[in-house]
């Protein structure tokens, strides 16, 4: 009888990344950084591909094979900063977990209009080209959702302690309080209606009017005959 086939022990140590692997991240890791230093010191219209790639000392050939053009070239930049300030906003929300909801959102929400007041050219171009052009449901699409949904998990927590009425499903409060997060960044930077100051104060007001309608109704009092 053949001998069984040897299984690998649990506590084995995972396989390491291979050489092309890590090459390829490597590679994408520049691509990204180049981007990004062009796009803030240039402007997205000004910034080639060519001076990118030349920058992450890469082929122009190469480039086009992790992004199709230089939009492309602006989400990936632009994913790669919203995760990292997902991680950032989940960590410090996780430090105070009894703060109101609001509060909570605002830590969210607060890092990317920060992140946007610090880069104003390539928020700009941000703006432009994801909410003011033809959208990218594969990729802008899967982003706005992932952020809908750690907008959703916020939700539930609040829900969980008693903050929120349990009847209204959490992604249907989730994309409203996002809208307000949307319009507010808006009537900032592309409309220029508001300064950053007034739009970080009017979405915390808006979001506490749509929290303060969604809180559990009060039990009625008992009168003494």
């Amino acid at each position: 009888m053949a001998p069984a086939p040897s299984r690998a022990h649990p506590s084995s140590p995972p396989r390491t990344e291979g050489l092309r692997e890590r090459n390829k991240r490597e590679k994408r890791a520049r691509i990204e950084r180049a981007a990004r230093e062009l796009f803030e010191r240039k402007g997205f219209e000004a910034a080639t591909a060519r001076a990118i790639a030349a920058r992450a000392r890469v082929g122009l050939g190469t480039l086009f094979l992790y992004a199709r053009d230089k939009r492309e070239l602006l989400f990936l930049v632009f994913a790669g900063e919203a995760r990292r300030l997902f991680a950032e906003a989940e960590r410090a929300i996780a430090r105070r977990p009894e703060r109101s909801l609001v509060d909570a959102l605002m830590e969210l929400f607060g890092r990317f209009l920060a992140f946007y007041a610090e880069r104003p050219a390539l928020a700009a171009a941000l703006l432009r080209e994801f909410f003011f052009r033809p959208s990218e449901p594969e990729r802008l699409g899967a982003l706005t959702r992932e952020y809908v949904e750690r907008v959703a998990a916020l939700v539930e927590r609040a829900r969980a302690r008693g903050e929120l009425r349990s009847d209204a499903p959490a992604p249907l409060v989730a994309h409203a309080l996002f809208a307000h997060y949307a319009y507010w960044t808006q009537a900032w930077l592309a409309a220029r209606a508001v300064s950053r100051e007034e739009a970080e104060a009017g979405l915390r007001a808006a979001l506490a009017l749509q929290i303060d309608g969604l809180r559990p109704a009060a039990a009625p009092r008992r009168t003494r005959r």
